[in-house]
């Protein structure tokens, strides 16, 4: 079982592995980042993973053993521009049972052909397995969690009350309305993380304008967008001073634009009398982009995978 701080740490990982892989600047990127999330996965079954210290040929990248265990498994990232063929599997199988190991993991972005796995059907006694994006999706979709929240840190705890929320709110979305002002800053902020975003929730007080600090890294750039939510008991709705106030903090902060989340709402004059440059820093979000935020982040959590190469677009969609 893992915490749940470390699942969504895990999906985390798997989500940025898809986006390096989509969207690819580096091969060393796609292997970093596949160790992130392979190196979770297995030391849920006990492994420790590191980088192959063998100063053999065999070029594995990386190895794993188990404490008080003679388990050792190799893991061979094959990223080729299409599906990986037979000889390829045969060749890594043929080296793994010299050298000798236990197990064999081959992982392939772009898969493998149908006689890859008619091969390894018939191996033996070495155990291989072919791992696609989509097979580290279902392996991570399976691992359950701690429930006794007797034994969860504050966090945790946290972030399974935020996830209840989130539910509620995919659900039946007049429970967004029961849910008090710092609840809804902290189930947003788990939100934008749970979808692969760095997230920072600001203090209650003296937050400087803003709620959330969110950071998208596109292409080795890193964007920094800034999150005013406004969720008041008087069903009041936004209107220009906040507008302009929140436009602001993201001049002063140097962000590369806002959004301003309103659960009721703006007012009919909340965006008059803005520039083109200023309608370009922020962006507007009512209930409809919390509710859309929900059901994208439970489908991520479900196993039901949404492909995630565009964080910004995620961002700004369903806004104004």
């Amino acid at each position: 079982m893992m915490t749940p701080t470390k699942k969504d740490e895990l999906i985390r990982d798997i989500l940025v592995l898809e986006n390096s892989i989509t969207s690819p600047r580096d091969d060393r990127e796609i292997c970093f980042t596949f160790h992130q999330a392979i190196s979770k996965l297995l030391s849920n079954d006990g492994f420790t993973t590191m980088l192959n210290p063998s100063p053999d040929k065999s070029k594995f990248d990386f190895m794993c053993t188990k404490q008080d265990s003679r388990e050792r498994i190799c893991i061979s990232l094959q990223n080729s521009a299409k599906s990986v063929n037979e000889d390829r599997v045969h060749e890594r199988v043929s080296f793994a049972f010299n050298y000798p190991y236990d197990r064999l993991i081959l992982f392939a972005p772009k898969g493998f052909t149908s006689a890859c796995y008619r091969f390894v059907n018939i191996t033996d006694p070495l155990k291989v397995e072919l791992l696609t994006l989509d097979d580290l999706k279902s392996w991570t979709s399976r691992i359950e969690i701690e429930s006794n929240q007797g034994f969860l840190e504050y966090e945790d705890i946290i972030k399974v009350v935020s996830k209840t929320f989130i539910e509620k709110i995919a659900e039946d979305s007049n429970f967004l309305l029961k849910l008090e002002w710092r609840e809804l800053e902290k189930m947003i902020a788990e939100l934008f993380e749970g979808l692969a975003f760095d997230v920072k929730l600001t203090a209650p007080s003296k937050d400087g304008g803003k709620d959330l600090i969110v950071e998208i890294n596109k292409k080795g750039d890193a964007k920094k967008y800034l999150v005013e939510i406004k969720h008041w008991k008087s069903k009041k709705k936004v209107g220009q001073k906040y507008v302009k106030e929140f436009l602001k903090v993201i001049c002063n902060e140097k962000s590369e634009s806002g959004l301003l989340l309103s659960t009721y709402g703006f007012t009919s004059n909340a965006l008059e009398g803005l520039t083109e440059f200023e309608r370009k820093s922020i962006r507007f979000g009512d209930e409809e982009k919390i509710i859309s935020l929900c059901k994208t982040y439970l489908k991520v959590k479900s196993g039901i995978w949404t492909p995630l190469n565009d964080l910004q677009g995620i961002f700004l969609e369903q806004t104004l």
